[in-house]
């Protein structure tokens, strides 16, 4: 169990492709004390990210021989983290874009706020201009939280984080198994999140664009943006039972994330 918080066991989970030059860092800047264990993803990497990771005490790797994208690497790290028993799990990049030092906050508010998911917000965080985020992102980021505030009847700024902790209960109970395996991924887990019931708040967090992080062109956010809102008609037609989808079915209990 952590330091700061015997009662719970707490994973880190690291997705990384081609992180060489910043997973080191990342790494670095985790609080080692409020974790157990950090596992790192390496997504078939074609630089040396897995053998730089490989060196950095208290660290699991796994390494995927083909690459698995975005969210199949999530998936295979939070089958591992429940494998394991883990009972808070936290998502960061490789690339060190979202803030290591937030992890305390991230996972007091599981703890102590009562929330069973939480998201990190570069919005609330108050600094997007200040950390370099575009501003057609800024714009779109802000534009699509409406939208899924309205849906979903919560009052958050920034679903599009990267960023997130999660309780096991959370991790156990959504199919995140049935998820699209690329970066839209992760909006499928959010809506999932709040179609199963669970509380779900965020954390304010800094904005980090810098040249080693990964980022996505216009047109891949265009994407983004397009199948988020998709995602959110697809929520709303499952509620009102006019289209059911697969991925906010209750999953099989046969299968981890299923």
């Amino acid at each position: 169990m952590s330091a700061k918080v015997p009662d719970k066991k707490i994973a880190v989970v690291i997705i990384a492709y081609n992180a060489a030059k910043t997973i080191e860092a990342a790494w670095r800047e985790i609080p080692k004390e409020w974790v157990d264990l950090i596992i790192i993803g390496d997504d078939c990497s074609q630089d040396n990210t897995a053998e730089l990771a490989r060196r950095l005490p208290g660290a699991l790797v796994i390494r995927h021989e083909k690459n698995q994208h975005m969210g199949g690497n999530q998936m295979i790290l939070y089958d591992k983290a429940l494998e394991m028993g883990f009972d808070i799990v936290v998502l960061l990049h490789g690339d060190n874009q979202f803030d290591p030092g937030k992890v305390p906050e991230m996972v007091r508010a599981l703890t102590e706020g009562g929330a069973d998911a939480v998201l990190g917000s570069r919005i609330a965080g108050h600094q997007t201009r200040e950390g370099g985020m575009p501003r057609y992102k800024e714009i779109s980021n802000k534009v699509l939280a409406f939208v899924q505030n309205r849906a979903y009847r919560l009052n958050l700024s920034d679903y599009a984080t990267g960023y997130k902790a999660y309780s096991r209960k959370v991790l156990e109970t959504i199919p995140y198994r049935r998820n699209r395996r690329d970066f839209l991924f992760d909006e499928q887990v959010n809506t999932q999140i709040v179609k199963f019931g669970f509380r779900l708040t965020q954390v304010p967090i800094p904005t980090r664009y810098f040249p080693e992080a990964t980022t996505v062109n216009f047109w891949t956010s265009l994407h983004y943006g397009f199948f988020t809102l998709w995602t959110v008609c697809q929520y709303l037609l499952h509620n009102w039972g006019l289209k059911k989808f697969t991925y906010l079915e209750p999953r099989d209990e046969k299968r981890a994330g299923g």
